[in-house]
Protein backbone atom coordinates (compact mmCIF):
# COMPACT_ATOMS: atom_id res chain seq x y z
CA UNK A 1 0.00 0.00 0.00
CA UNK A 2 0.83 3.41 -0.69
CA UNK A 3 1.56 5.71 2.17
CA UNK A 4 1.79 9.68 1.84
CA UNK A 5 4.21 10.75 4.04
CA UNK A 6 4.04 14.53 5.83
CA UNK A 7 7.20 16.55 5.31
CA UNK A 8 7.82 16.27 9.29
CA UNK A 9 8.97 12.32 8.67
CA UNK A 10 12.13 13.98 7.26
CA UNK A 11 12.69 16.75 9.61
CA UNK A 12 16.64 17.73 9.66
CA UNK A 13 16.45 19.46 12.77
CA UNK A 14 13.58 19.10 14.59
CA UNK A 15 11.88 22.02 15.89
CA UNK A 16 14.57 24.07 15.25
CA UNK A 17 14.69 26.78 13.00
CA UNK A 18 17.48 27.13 9.96
CA UNK A 19 20.73 28.75 10.39
CA UNK A 20 21.91 31.96 8.83
CA UNK A 21 22.99 30.96 5.87
CA UNK A 22 26.96 30.77 5.27
CA UNK A 23 28.27 33.61 2.50
CA UNK A 24 29.37 31.17 -0.52
CA UNK A 25 32.90 31.48 -2.05
CA UNK A 26 33.09 32.84 -5.16
CA UNK A 27 34.02 29.24 -6.44
CA UNK A 28 30.59 27.82 -5.40
CA UNK A 29 28.63 30.55 -6.97
CA UNK A 30 30.11 29.70 -9.81
CA UNK A 31 29.66 25.79 -9.73
CA UNK A 32 26.73 23.87 -10.45
CA UNK A 33 27.26 20.17 -9.89
CA UNK A 34 30.57 18.94 -11.26
CA UNK A 35 30.54 21.95 -13.41
CA UNK A 36 33.10 24.84 -12.50
CA UNK A 37 32.31 28.08 -14.62
CA UNK A 38 35.12 31.41 -14.63
CA UNK A 39 32.99 34.80 -15.24
CA UNK A 40 33.56 34.80 -18.55
CA UNK A 41 32.23 31.03 -18.86
CA UNK A 42 29.12 31.73 -17.42
CA UNK A 43 28.76 35.05 -19.45
CA UNK A 44 28.98 32.82 -22.35
CA UNK A 45 26.43 30.08 -20.92
CA UNK A 46 24.34 33.12 -20.53
CA UNK A 47 24.59 34.08 -24.30
CA UNK A 48 23.74 31.03 -25.79
CA UNK A 49 20.94 29.79 -23.62
CA UNK A 50 19.86 33.35 -23.88
CA UNK A 51 20.05 33.03 -27.92
CA UNK A 52 18.53 30.06 -27.79
CA UNK A 53 15.43 30.79 -25.76
CA UNK A 54 14.82 33.90 -28.41
CA UNK A 55 15.01 32.21 -31.27
CA UNK A 56 12.63 29.45 -29.00
CA UNK A 57 10.10 32.50 -28.63
CA UNK A 58 10.25 33.09 -32.35
CA UNK A 59 9.34 29.60 -33.13
CA UNK A 60 6.57 29.30 -30.62
CA UNK A 61 5.05 32.57 -31.74
CA UNK A 62 4.87 31.33 -34.97
CA UNK A 63 2.75 28.32 -35.19
CA UNK A 64 -0.50 29.41 -32.79
CA UNK A 65 -0.51 33.24 -34.86
CA UNK A 66 0.06 32.01 -37.99
CA UNK A 67 -1.23 28.70 -38.63
CA UNK A 68 -5.03 29.56 -37.21
CA UNK A 69 -4.92 31.94 -40.19
CA UNK A 70 -3.93 29.59 -42.83
CA UNK A 71 -6.57 27.24 -41.89
CA UNK A 72 -9.11 29.58 -41.72
CA UNK A 73 -8.47 30.92 -45.48
CA UNK A 74 -8.77 27.13 -46.52
CA UNK A 75 -12.07 26.91 -45.27
CA UNK A 76 -11.32 24.69 -41.88
CA UNK A 77 -13.64 24.61 -38.70
CA UNK A 78 -13.28 26.14 -36.02
CA UNK A 79 -13.65 22.64 -34.26
CA UNK A 80 -10.22 21.51 -36.37
CA UNK A 81 -8.41 24.46 -35.37
CA UNK A 82 -9.40 24.48 -31.71
CA UNK A 83 -8.63 20.29 -31.60
CA UNK A 84 -5.19 21.27 -33.64
CA UNK A 85 -4.16 24.55 -31.60
CA UNK A 86 -5.28 23.32 -28.28
CA UNK A 87 -6.52 20.20 -27.35
CA UNK A 88 -3.49 17.76 -28.97
CA UNK A 89 -1.10 20.11 -27.28
CA UNK A 90 -2.55 19.77 -24.06
CA UNK A 91 -2.91 16.05 -24.29
CA UNK A 92 0.14 15.37 -25.59
CA UNK A 93 1.29 17.65 -22.45
CA UNK A 94 -0.22 15.33 -20.14
CA UNK A 95 0.91 11.95 -21.73
CA UNK A 96 4.15 12.55 -23.46
CA UNK A 97 5.97 15.22 -21.10
CA UNK A 98 5.71 13.11 -18.29
CA UNK A 99 7.03 10.11 -20.21
CA UNK A 100 10.14 11.89 -21.45
CA UNK A 101 10.92 13.74 -17.98
CA UNK A 102 10.78 9.90 -16.61
CA UNK A 103 13.39 8.79 -19.07
CA UNK A 104 15.38 11.71 -19.60
CA UNK A 105 16.32 12.12 -15.59
CA UNK A 106 17.50 8.33 -15.96
CA UNK A 107 19.11 8.07 -19.29
CA UNK A 108 23.06 8.70 -19.05
CA UNK A 109 25.78 9.31 -21.72
CA UNK A 110 28.68 10.88 -22.63
CA UNK A 111 26.84 13.88 -23.82
CA UNK A 112 24.49 14.27 -20.90
CA UNK A 113 20.77 13.22 -19.87
CA UNK A 114 19.35 16.36 -21.58
CA UNK A 115 21.55 17.29 -24.56
CA UNK A 116 20.93 13.69 -26.76
CA UNK A 117 16.95 14.29 -26.60
CA UNK A 118 17.88 17.97 -27.70
CA UNK A 119 19.69 16.74 -30.64
CA UNK A 120 17.18 13.61 -31.66
CA UNK A 121 14.13 15.81 -31.91
CA UNK A 122 15.60 19.09 -33.20
CA UNK A 123 16.34 18.28 -37.07
CA UNK A 124 12.79 16.43 -36.46
CA UNK A 125 10.78 19.32 -35.31
CA UNK A 126 12.37 22.05 -37.87
CA UNK A 127 12.01 19.49 -40.61
CA UNK A 128 7.69 19.50 -39.59
CA UNK A 129 7.84 22.99 -38.96
CA UNK A 130 9.19 23.95 -42.56
CA UNK A 131 6.96 21.47 -44.25
CA UNK A 132 3.76 23.78 -42.57
CA UNK A 133 4.87 26.16 -44.52
CA UNK A 134 5.01 24.50 -47.66
CA UNK A 135 1.88 22.66 -46.89
CA UNK A 136 0.06 24.01 -50.23
CA UNK A 137 2.97 22.87 -52.44
CA UNK A 138 2.98 19.74 -50.96
CA UNK A 139 -0.85 19.68 -51.25
CA UNK A 140 -0.59 20.47 -54.80
CA UNK A 141 1.55 17.76 -55.70
CA UNK A 142 -0.30 15.00 -53.79
CA UNK A 143 -3.19 16.10 -55.69
CA UNK A 144 -1.71 16.00 -59.26
CA UNK A 145 -0.44 12.34 -58.36
CA UNK A 146 -3.56 11.29 -57.20
CA UNK A 147 -5.46 12.40 -60.16
CA UNK A 148 -3.26 10.87 -62.52
CA UNK A 149 -3.84 7.27 -60.26
CA UNK A 150 -7.72 8.35 -60.91
CA UNK A 151 -7.90 8.97 -57.24
CA UNK A 152 -10.64 11.88 -56.55
CA UNK A 153 -9.67 14.10 -53.57
CA UNK A 154 -9.94 18.03 -53.49
CA UNK A 155 -6.60 19.71 -53.35
CA UNK A 156 -8.13 21.29 -50.13
CA UNK A 157 -8.68 18.24 -48.27
CA UNK A 158 -5.60 16.69 -49.02
CA UNK A 159 -3.74 20.24 -48.38
CA UNK A 160 -5.83 20.23 -45.16
CA UNK A 161 -4.83 16.47 -43.76
CA UNK A 162 -1.24 17.01 -44.84
CA UNK A 163 -0.92 20.40 -42.31
CA UNK A 164 -2.44 18.15 -39.55
CA UNK A 165 -0.27 15.34 -39.45
CA UNK A 166 2.53 17.89 -39.73
CA UNK A 167 1.10 20.15 -36.93
CA UNK A 168 0.89 16.79 -34.75
CA UNK A 169 4.10 15.86 -35.70
CA UNK A 170 5.52 19.79 -34.79
CA UNK A 171 3.57 19.37 -31.43
CA UNK A 172 4.79 16.24 -30.12
CA UNK A 173 8.51 16.93 -30.78
CA UNK A 174 7.98 20.22 -29.39
CA UNK A 175 6.66 18.73 -26.30
CA UNK A 176 10.04 17.09 -25.95
CA UNK A 177 12.36 19.56 -26.86
CA UNK A 178 10.53 22.30 -25.01
CA UNK A 179 10.82 19.79 -21.81
CA UNK A 180 14.32 19.25 -22.35
CA UNK A 181 15.45 22.69 -22.68
CA UNK A 182 13.98 23.52 -19.80
CA UNK A 183 15.23 20.87 -17.41
CA UNK A 184 18.68 22.09 -19.19
CA UNK A 185 18.84 25.66 -17.16
CA UNK A 186 18.01 23.50 -14.29
CA UNK A 187 21.26 21.25 -14.86
CA UNK A 188 23.70 23.97 -15.69
CA UNK A 189 22.91 27.28 -14.29
CA UNK A 190 24.52 27.67 -11.13
CA UNK A 191 22.07 27.88 -8.01
CA UNK A 192 23.45 31.34 -7.33
CA UNK A 193 22.60 33.07 -10.06
CA UNK A 194 19.31 31.01 -11.26
CA UNK A 195 16.78 34.31 -10.32
CA UNK A 196 18.92 36.40 -12.64
CA UNK A 197 19.13 34.18 -15.62
CA UNK A 198 15.28 33.67 -15.06
CA UNK A 199 14.88 37.83 -15.31
CA UNK A 200 16.92 37.93 -18.56
CA UNK A 201 15.22 35.13 -19.72
CA UNK A 202 12.06 36.52 -19.62
CA UNK A 203 13.21 40.21 -20.91
CA UNK A 204 14.83 37.74 -24.17
CA UNK A 205 11.33 36.31 -24.41
CA UNK A 206 9.26 39.28 -24.35
CA UNK A 207 11.58 41.25 -26.63
CA UNK A 208 11.38 38.21 -29.71
CA UNK A 209 7.80 38.21 -29.26
CA UNK A 210 7.43 42.42 -29.67
CA UNK A 211 10.16 41.88 -32.80
CA UNK A 212 7.66 38.70 -34.34
CA UNK A 213 4.54 41.22 -33.96
CA UNK A 214 6.25 44.12 -35.33
CA UNK A 215 8.23 42.39 -37.87
CA UNK A 216 6.81 39.21 -38.98
CA UNK A 217 3.06 39.04 -38.26
CA UNK A 218 2.50 41.62 -40.75
CA UNK A 219 3.45 39.57 -43.23
CA UNK A 220 1.67 36.46 -41.88
CA UNK A 221 -0.88 36.14 -44.76
CA UNK A 222 1.78 36.85 -47.80
CA UNK A 223 4.65 35.15 -46.59
CA UNK A 224 3.92 32.58 -44.82
CA UNK A 225 5.96 30.00 -46.31
CA UNK A 226 9.04 31.85 -46.04
CA UNK A 227 8.45 32.87 -42.36
CA UNK A 228 8.19 29.03 -41.68
CA UNK A 229 11.27 27.82 -43.58
CA UNK A 230 13.14 30.85 -41.88
CA UNK A 231 12.08 29.58 -38.18
CA UNK A 232 12.91 26.34 -38.94
CA UNK A 233 16.60 27.17 -40.02
CA UNK A 234 17.03 29.36 -37.49
CA UNK A 235 15.85 26.78 -34.74
CA UNK A 236 17.54 23.97 -36.36
CA UNK A 237 21.75 25.62 -36.66
CA UNK A 238 20.87 27.52 -33.19
CA UNK A 239 19.64 24.33 -31.16
CA UNK A 240 22.20 22.17 -32.95
CA UNK A 241 25.35 24.68 -32.04
CA UNK A 242 23.71 24.79 -28.31
CA UNK A 243 23.45 20.65 -27.86
CA UNK A 244 27.42 21.43 -29.35
CA UNK A 245 28.86 24.33 -27.02
CA UNK A 246 26.40 24.15 -23.67
CA UNK A 247 27.93 20.68 -21.46
CA UNK A 248 26.22 19.21 -18.96
CA UNK A 249 27.26 18.20 -15.59
CA UNK A 250 27.69 14.14 -14.95
CA UNK A 251 25.08 12.61 -12.54
CA UNK A 252 25.33 9.47 -10.99
CA UNK A 253 22.93 6.97 -11.64
CA UNK A 254 19.41 6.72 -9.85
CA UNK A 255 17.68 4.10 -8.13
CA UNK A 256 15.65 1.06 -10.19
CA UNK A 257 12.16 1.02 -10.50
CA UNK A 258 9.59 -0.22 -8.04
CA UNK A 259 10.86 -3.60 -7.22
CA UNK A 260 13.92 -3.54 -9.33
CA UNK A 261 11.40 -4.29 -12.33
CA UNK A 262 11.47 -2.83 -15.94
CA UNK A 263 8.77 -2.20 -18.25
CA UNK A 264 6.09 0.55 -18.72
CA UNK A 265 3.93 -0.79 -15.28
CA UNK A 266 6.96 -0.12 -13.02
CA UNK A 267 8.05 2.94 -14.83
CA UNK A 268 4.47 4.17 -14.19
CA UNK A 269 4.18 2.83 -10.89
CA UNK A 270 7.82 4.43 -10.01
CA UNK A 271 6.54 7.80 -10.92
CA UNK A 272 3.65 7.81 -9.60
CA UNK A 273 4.83 6.72 -5.95
CA UNK A 274 8.06 9.05 -6.40
CA UNK A 275 5.77 12.05 -7.57
CA UNK A 276 2.40 12.26 -5.53
CA UNK A 277 3.03 9.93 -2.29
CA UNK A 278 5.23 13.00 -0.34
CA UNK A 279 2.59 15.71 1.23
CA UNK A 280 5.74 18.14 0.30
CA UNK A 281 5.54 17.70 -3.25
CA UNK A 282 1.61 17.34 -2.87
CA UNK A 283 1.18 20.73 -1.31
CA UNK A 284 3.22 22.43 -4.00
CA UNK A 285 1.38 21.33 -7.16
CA UNK A 286 -1.85 21.73 -5.29
CA UNK A 287 -0.66 25.51 -4.92
CA UNK A 288 0.64 26.23 -8.43
CA UNK A 289 -2.43 24.36 -9.79
CA UNK A 290 -4.80 26.34 -7.85
CA UNK A 291 -2.78 29.81 -8.71
CA UNK A 292 -3.51 28.48 -12.12
CA UNK A 293 -6.83 28.02 -11.70
CA UNK A 294 -7.44 31.89 -10.76
CA UNK A 295 -5.87 32.52 -13.61
CA UNK A 296 -8.67 30.97 -15.94
CA UNK A 297 -10.79 33.34 -15.49
CA UNK A 298 -8.20 36.31 -16.91
CA UNK A 299 -9.95 35.70 -20.25
CA UNK A 300 -13.11 38.06 -19.41
CA UNK A 301 -10.87 40.41 -17.46
CA UNK A 302 -11.55 42.30 -20.47
CA UNK A 303 -15.73 42.98 -20.40
CA UNK A 304 -15.08 43.76 -16.77
CA UNK A 305 -13.23 46.93 -17.94
CA UNK A 306 -14.75 47.47 -21.10
CA UNK A 307 -18.33 47.11 -18.86
CA UNK A 308 -16.34 49.66 -15.58
CA UNK A 309 -16.42 52.68 -18.44
CA UNK A 310 -13.06 51.92 -19.97
CA UNK A 311 -12.33 51.88 -23.85
CA UNK A 312 -10.07 50.21 -26.33
CA UNK A 313 -7.25 52.89 -25.94
CA UNK A 314 -6.99 53.34 -22.81
CA UNK A 315 -6.93 49.63 -22.40
CA UNK A 316 -4.15 49.45 -25.18
CA UNK A 317 -2.24 52.09 -22.99
CA UNK A 318 -2.49 50.61 -20.14
CA UNK A 319 -1.12 47.21 -21.23
CA UNK A 320 2.06 49.01 -23.30
CA UNK A 321 2.37 50.38 -19.37
CA UNK A 322 2.45 47.42 -18.45
CA UNK A 323 5.04 46.36 -20.88
CA UNK A 324 7.65 49.39 -20.25
CA UNK A 325 7.70 48.74 -16.37
CA UNK A 326 8.47 44.89 -16.61
CA UNK A 327 11.38 45.38 -19.09
CA UNK A 328 12.71 48.10 -16.44
CA UNK A 329 11.96 45.91 -13.58
CA UNK A 330 12.26 42.06 -14.44
CA UNK A 331 16.97 41.92 -13.81
CA UNK A 332 16.29 44.03 -10.85
CA UNK A 333 13.97 41.50 -9.32
CA UNK A 334 16.04 38.65 -10.56
CA UNK A 335 19.19 40.32 -8.32
CA UNK A 336 17.06 40.45 -5.35
CA UNK A 337 15.55 36.90 -5.55
CA UNK A 338 19.42 35.49 -6.00
CA UNK A 339 20.37 36.94 -2.56
CA UNK A 340 17.31 35.44 -0.90
CA UNK A 341 15.79 32.21 -1.31
CA UNK A 342 12.96 32.73 -4.01
CA UNK A 343 11.00 30.70 -1.98
CA UNK A 344 10.84 33.52 0.67
CA UNK A 345 10.02 35.96 -1.66
CA UNK A 346 7.53 33.92 -4.28
CA UNK A 347 5.42 33.45 -0.76
CA UNK A 348 5.76 36.93 -0.59
CA UNK A 349 4.69 38.09 -3.70
CA UNK A 350 1.77 36.09 -4.27
CA UNK A 351 0.06 37.48 -0.76
CA UNK A 352 0.77 40.72 -1.96
CA UNK A 353 -0.97 39.73 -5.49
CA UNK A 354 -3.90 38.30 -3.39
CA UNK A 355 -4.13 41.60 -1.15
CA UNK A 356 -4.24 43.70 -3.79
CA UNK A 357 -6.85 41.69 -5.92
CA UNK A 358 -9.23 42.81 -3.21
CA UNK A 359 -9.14 46.13 -4.83
CA UNK A 360 -11.35 44.73 -7.12
CA UNK A 361 -13.84 43.85 -4.76
CA UNK A 362 -15.02 47.90 -4.29
CA UNK A 363 -16.84 47.77 -7.79
CA UNK A 364 -18.97 45.73 -5.66
CA UNK A 365 -20.64 48.16 -3.86
CA UNK A 366 -19.99 51.46 -5.45
CA UNK A 367 -19.99 52.74 -8.92
CA UNK A 368 -16.94 54.78 -10.19
CA UNK A 369 -16.89 57.44 -13.08
CA UNK A 370 -14.61 56.08 -15.66
CA UNK A 371 -11.42 58.51 -14.82
CA UNK A 372 -11.55 57.41 -11.28
CA UNK A 373 -12.07 53.79 -12.61
CA UNK A 374 -9.18 54.77 -14.81
CA UNK A 375 -6.98 56.04 -11.62
CA UNK A 376 -7.90 53.19 -9.55
CA UNK A 377 -7.04 50.47 -12.28
CA UNK A 378 -3.59 52.13 -13.04
CA UNK A 379 -2.82 52.37 -9.18
CA UNK A 380 -3.54 48.26 -8.77
CA UNK A 381 -1.74 47.37 -11.81
CA UNK A 382 1.86 49.25 -10.32
CA UNK A 383 1.62 47.62 -7.63
CA UNK A 384 0.43 44.83 -8.92
CA UNK A 385 2.97 44.67 -11.69
CA UNK A 386 5.80 45.24 -8.94
CA UNK A 387 4.68 42.13 -6.64
CA UNK A 388 4.04 40.10 -9.98
CA UNK A 389 7.52 40.52 -11.46
CA UNK A 390 8.91 39.43 -7.95
CA UNK A 391 6.85 36.36 -8.58
CA UNK A 392 7.71 35.99 -12.17
CA UNK A 393 11.39 36.17 -11.15
CA UNK A 394 10.75 33.26 -8.14
CA UNK A 395 8.32 30.95 -9.29
CA UNK A 396 10.58 28.43 -11.38
CA UNK A 397 13.69 29.21 -9.39
CA UNK A 398 11.89 28.14 -6.33
CA UNK A 399 11.08 24.50 -8.66
CA UNK A 400 14.85 24.29 -8.88
CA UNK A 401 15.59 24.62 -5.53
CA UNK A 402 13.05 22.70 -4.18
CA UNK A 403 12.45 19.32 -6.22
CA UNK A 404 15.04 16.82 -6.55
CA UNK A 405 17.99 17.85 -8.97
CA UNK A 406 18.38 14.09 -10.10
CA UNK A 407 14.52 14.23 -10.73
CA UNK A 408 13.65 17.17 -11.49
CA UNK A 409 12.34 16.70 -15.11
CA UNK A 410 10.21 13.79 -13.75
CA UNK A 411 8.50 16.41 -11.09
CA UNK A 412 8.70 18.93 -13.47
CA UNK A 413 6.09 16.97 -15.29
CA UNK A 414 3.69 16.00 -12.52
CA UNK A 415 3.47 19.44 -11.19
CA UNK A 416 2.82 20.21 -14.95
CA UNK A 417 0.07 17.98 -15.39
CA UNK A 418 -1.95 18.86 -12.23
CA UNK A 419 -1.71 22.27 -13.39
CA UNK A 420 -2.89 21.23 -17.10
CA UNK A 421 -5.64 19.21 -15.38
CA UNK A 422 -6.89 22.03 -13.13
CA UNK A 423 -6.67 24.50 -15.60
CA UNK A 424 -8.86 22.21 -17.96
CA UNK A 425 -11.52 21.88 -15.21
CA UNK A 426 -10.84 25.25 -14.20
CA UNK A 427 -11.52 26.96 -17.94
CA UNK A 428 -15.00 24.92 -17.36
CA UNK A 429 -15.71 25.92 -13.68
CA UNK A 430 -15.33 29.87 -14.67
CA UNK A 431 -17.17 29.62 -18.11
CA UNK A 432 -19.86 28.54 -15.53
CA UNK A 433 -19.38 30.51 -13.03
CA UNK A 434 -19.89 33.77 -15.10
CA UNK A 435 -22.73 32.08 -16.64
CA UNK A 436 -24.39 31.70 -13.29
CA UNK A 437 -23.48 35.43 -12.62
CA UNK A 438 -25.45 36.38 -15.66
CA UNK A 439 -28.30 34.73 -15.24
CA UNK A 440 -28.10 36.43 -11.45
CA UNK A 441 -27.73 39.45 -13.04
CA UNK A 442 -30.97 38.57 -15.62
CA UNK A 443 -27.83 39.71 -18.13
CA UNK A 444 -26.40 42.71 -16.75
CA UNK A 445 -22.65 43.29 -17.55
CA UNK A 446 -22.39 43.77 -13.81
CA UNK A 447 -21.89 40.42 -13.25
CA UNK A 448 -18.38 40.90 -14.77
CA UNK A 449 -17.58 42.34 -11.53
CA UNK A 450 -17.48 39.03 -9.62
CA UNK A 451 -14.15 37.91 -11.41
CA UNK A 452 -11.76 39.50 -8.73
CA UNK A 453 -13.70 36.98 -6.07
CA UNK A 454 -13.30 34.05 -8.19
CA UNK A 455 -9.20 35.14 -8.47
CA UNK A 456 -9.09 35.65 -4.55
CA UNK A 457 -10.95 32.36 -3.61
CA UNK A 458 -8.66 30.34 -5.76
CA UNK A 459 -5.07 32.69 -5.02
CA UNK A 460 -5.90 32.20 -1.40
CA UNK A 461 -6.00 28.49 -1.16
CA UNK A 462 -2.68 28.44 -3.37
CA UNK A 463 -1.24 31.30 -0.66
CA UNK A 464 -2.28 29.00 2.26
CA UNK A 465 -1.00 25.52 0.61
CA UNK A 466 2.17 27.45 -0.63
CA UNK A 467 2.89 28.46 3.22
CA UNK A 468 2.34 24.43 3.94
CA UNK A 469 5.03 24.20 1.26
CA UNK A 470 7.38 27.02 3.34
CA UNK A 471 6.72 25.28 6.45
CA UNK A 472 7.99 22.27 5.41
CA UNK A 473 10.99 23.77 3.91
CA UNK A 474 11.73 25.24 7.05
CA UNK A 475 11.25 21.65 9.06
CA UNK A 476 13.72 20.33 5.82
CA UNK A 477 16.58 22.33 6.81
CA UNK A 478 15.82 25.87 5.23
CA UNK A 479 18.21 28.06 4.10
CA UNK A 480 21.41 26.34 4.73
CA UNK A 481 20.79 22.44 5.06
CA UNK A 482 17.00 21.56 2.93
CA UNK A 483 17.43 18.29 1.57
CA UNK A 484 14.39 17.32 -1.15
CA UNK A 485 12.50 14.64 0.82
CA UNK A 486 13.71 11.48 -0.40
CA UNK A 487 10.73 9.34 -1.80
CA UNK A 488 12.68 6.81 -3.37
CA UNK A 489 13.21 4.56 -0.60
CA UNK A 490 9.31 4.18 -0.60
CA UNK A 491 9.48 2.20 -3.92
CA UNK A 492 11.30 -0.98 -2.68
CA UNK A 493 9.47 -1.42 0.73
Amino acid sequence: MLTIRTADEDTLVMGAEPETPSVPSVEDRYRRGTLQYTRAGLITLFVWLLWGDFCFTLMEAVVPNILPLKLNSLGASNLLIGLLMSTIPSAMGLTVNPIVSYKSDRYRSRWGRRIPFLLFSTPILALFLILIGFSEEIGHFVHGFLLRKNISISQINITLTLIGTFVVGFQFFNRIVMSMYYYLFNDVVPSAFTSRFFSLFRLVGAAAGSLFYILLFPYARTHMREIFLGAGVLYFVTFMLICWRVREENHPPLPQNTGERTGIVAAAKTYFVECFTHRFYLYYFLSNAMWGMAGCIGIFVIFLQLSLGLDMKQIAWLYGFINILTFLLYYPAGIISDRYHPLRLLLVSMAGITVIGLVGFIYLFHNFTPTAVLNITYVQVVIGLVIGIVYGTTNVPTAMKLLPKDRYGQFSSADGMVGSMAILVGGLLAGGFMDLMKMVHHGNPFYYRYIPVWTFVFQLASLILMFRVYRGWQRLGGDKNYVPPDVSVNIHK
